[in-house]
């Protein structure tokens, strides 16, 4: 279902309120329905850099009844598109709340189209590897200090400060006579190649793009984030910038092809027991330290209109304005099969999504994150908030105690033992 907001909307993603002025291609909500014996979950990924919750809640109102899918069961999530439509609400800029409406509407026909379109299937996994799109953005820097995205051939730059997840998660989607259906993609790299003010998919759109031209317009492309909370697009050696205007097409074009190779070794089968499990962590914020709101308050009065730090001192005296409070954080875990989906509300540092694959109890598990809504920005590691960088900073969005990460990881552990533990253990599809 195509999600393209008018030109002129504001186009989240930067410290600036940029408006559309042009399409590169089109925004859509795309929709997966799974069903065996009766036990169904459903699948929808838009095309924005985020969902709020209430827009969640939305669409599973409309698709339960719409269908008698219980909301529990409907996963959503954003691919995280820099040029995107005006789905976010900061200091400086708003989120359209009609486009917010129709958007919800959108999503939830998507879903309710693929439900009654449902038709006999077969289903598989497996996982590729693609380490030469991806690049940790956090840095040590020679005198000791850390930074994020320090800049193109910086000769103070030592070394990354952490890994990369190199893995492409794919399921293999074909009807019962082995024609394809469709194709989920799972990988951990920030869809933020693009910038300008024209409204694009970025890479997944590309993705999106290779894979119909090769198996069929028919075929439906999902492309669901791994955890790529401090994972770029950026190569600082400087080896992926001769021709940065198309760069998200040649990744897109790089991933696709790790994809269909990945997705022609597939097995599939006509059967995937299917389960769920949802929860709710109870999550308290973080509050600025007085020298921070002191200096907040220098910069917003000494530092030009615009400056990056302006928006940060705004930001932060926005979070000392909200004060202390609790959220509540959805994690939900479906399983088809032996293959297993963690959907976690923020984007997650890639350690964390390494830790719940290495743990995980199934064959193959997926991060989605940016899913269900977003109750933080950034999850990063403990050892991170220490360090500083970009993805730490305070702001009013940005302020989940610093035991998040484990939390999350902790109950979707949980939730995954306990699934598997209901289903016992299924190798169809490995």
């Amino acid at each position: 279902m195509d999600i393209t907001p008018s030109l002129d909307s504001s186009m989240p993603g930067y410290f600036i309120d940029r408006k559309s002025t042009g399409v590169i291609d089109r925004l859509y909500a795309k929709a997966l329905v799974v069903d065996q014996d009766g036990s169904t979950v459903a699948f929808v990924v838009l095309d924005t850099i985020l969902v709020p919750r209430e827009v969640v809640e939305s669409i599973r109102e409309r698709v339960g009844w719409q269908t008698g899918i219980p909301p529990k069961r409907v996963m959503v999530s954003a691919t995280h598109t820099h040029t995107g439509p005006p789905v976010s609400t900061t200091t400086f800029l708003k989120a359209d709340e009609v486009y917010l409406q129709w958007l919800a509407t959108r999503a939830a026909d998507a879903v309710t189209l693929a439900y009654r379109s449902r038709r006999a299937a077969r289903i598989g996994f497996g996982a590729g590897h693609e380490a030469d799109i991806a690049f940790h953005r956090r840095f040590f820097m020679k005198d000791g200090t850390l930074l994020t995205n320090p800049g193109l051939h910086n000769p103070d730059i030592d070394r990354p400060a952490g890994p990369i997840d190199p893995q492409v998660g794919v399921v293999r989607i074909d009807d019962a006579e082995g024609r394809p259906m469709g194709v989920v993609t799972n990988y951990a790299v920030h869809t933020d190649t693009v910038g300008g003010t024209e409204y694009c998919a970025d890479f997944p759109g590309e993705l999106s793009a290779v894979l119909k031209k090769t198996l069929g317009e028919q075929v439906v492309s999902l492309f669901m984030m791994g955890a790529s909370g401090n994972i770029n697009h950026w190569d600082v050696t400087g080896e992926w910038f001769e021709d940065y205007a198309h760069h998200y097409l040649k990744m897109g074009r790089i991933l696709a092809g790790e994809v269909l190779k990945t997705r022609e070794k597939i097995r599939t089968s006509d059967e995937a027991k299917v389960g769920e499990r949802s929860s709710f962590v109870t999550l308290s914020y973080r509050q600025p330290t007085q020298e921070q709101i002191d200096t907040a308050r220098a910069n917003l009065t000494l530092l030009p209109e615009g400056h990056v730090e302006s928006e940060f001192a705004r930001e932060l005296l926005e979070a000392v304005r909200l004060g202390e409070g609790t959220t509540e954080a959805e994690i939900q875990t479906i399983a088809m099969g032996d293959l297993a989906i963690v959907g976690l509300p923020a984007e997650m540092f890639v350690e964390f999504g390494l830790q719940i694959k290495g743990d995980s109890p199934y064959g193959l598990t997926l991060i989605n994150e940016l899913c269900n809504g977003i109750v933080g920005t950034y999850v990063c590691t403990g050892e991170s908030y220490r360090l500083g960088g970009y993805e730490p900073r305070i702001t009013a969005s940005n302020r989940l105690q610093e035991e998040t990460g484990d939390l999350f990881v902790e109950r979707a552990l949980q939730h995954l033992g306990e699934m598997k533990a209901d289903n016992g253990r299924y190798d169809a599809g490995r």
